[in-house]
């Protein structure tokens, strides 16, 4: 997610600073810095209002932050990108194995998965050579699965990008970085006005 901000917008905060150019600079990186942090948690928090996916996997596809600047903008970037995830992230639609022995996978309760909160169950049918999706248990966890001829693959798709991609998300983080912004840089114009005094 990129953040452009204008640093025209904000004269009227930093013109306490004026005729200190390196002061200028410092209080915006600082403020800069404090809303990348901003944006990395609120990130998090949304992405996981959104999905059943764990905090610690959502942190693991955050890059590190970037900052750039060119005269008169400064951008903060943070990436989110991670392969596609395994469907047992989500919630298993049952919690339970649907792959009973004895009977005949055709016979076997349907399996699917919920990526979030109000999304829709999915139940993945079979087809092109691919058996339709089953819960199973292996070395103590539950996977969802499907067959492709004799040989077992583990199911995977959504990868954490696609919840960073949601409006609802975006338009969340984009406004509190810019409200964080304009807090962090009225703080660190005071903090550097008491430090020349």
């Amino acid at each position: 997610m990129d953040l452009k901000i204008d640093t025209r917008d904000f004269k009227r905060v930093l013109l306490p600073l004026a005729g200190m150019a390196g002061e200028v600079d410092k209080a915006v990186r600082a403020a800069l810095k404090r809303t990348q942090d901003n944006m990395a948690t609120n990130i998090v928090r949304q992405i996981k209002q959104h999905s059943f996916l764990k905090s610690g996997e959502i942190r693991q596809a955050l890059s590190k932050p970037l900052i750039s600047t060119t005269p008169g903008a400064v951008w903060a970037q943070v990436r989110v990108a991670s392969r596609p995830l395994a469907m047992d992230h989500f919630r298993l639609m049952p919690r339970r194995v649907t792959a009973r022995k004895r009977m005949r996978s055709v016979n076997w309760p349907r399996a699917g998965y919920q990526i979030g909160p109000g999304e829709p169950v999915r139940y993945p049918d079979g087809g092109n050579g691919l058996s339709k999706a089953f819960v199973a248990r292996l070395n103590g966890r539950l996977f969802l699965m499907r067959r492709r001829g004799r040989a077992l693959e583990r199911m995977f798709g959504y990868s954490v990008q696609y919840f960073a991609a949601f409006d609802a998300t975006s338009a969340f983080v984009m406004r509190a970085a810019r409200t964080t912004f304009e807090k962090s840089l009225r703080h660190e114009v005071h903090y550097r006005l008491e430090k020349l005094q």
